[in-house]
């Protein structure tokens, strides 16, 4: 004997969100917004630039973007 299975159904929020919503839920006050980007490194530059971030108790991620800031600060 074979049961017909009942259909898939996804349970919605009693609240849809909106655009506008999502970005004042993401919101954090003095946050900025941030994105991704991907490059490649030569090895031994990313071994460095590790090496360097355990040593000084930094993130690659601190240590690139006060690079990048100082960078672009100093060439406008």
């Amino acid at each position: 004997m074979t049961r017909k299975k009942d259909s898939f159904t996804i349970a919605r929020s009693e609240r849809e969100a909106t655009v506008g919503d999502v970005v004042a839920d993401r919101f954090v006050d003095g946050a900025e917004a941030e994105t991704t980007k991907t490059f490649r490194l030569p090895v031994r530059l990313s071994r460095a630039l590790k090496i360097h971030a355990a040593q000084t108790g930094q993130t690659e991620k601190e240590i690139l973007i006060r690079l990048i800031s100082d960078y672009l600060d100093s060439n406008q």
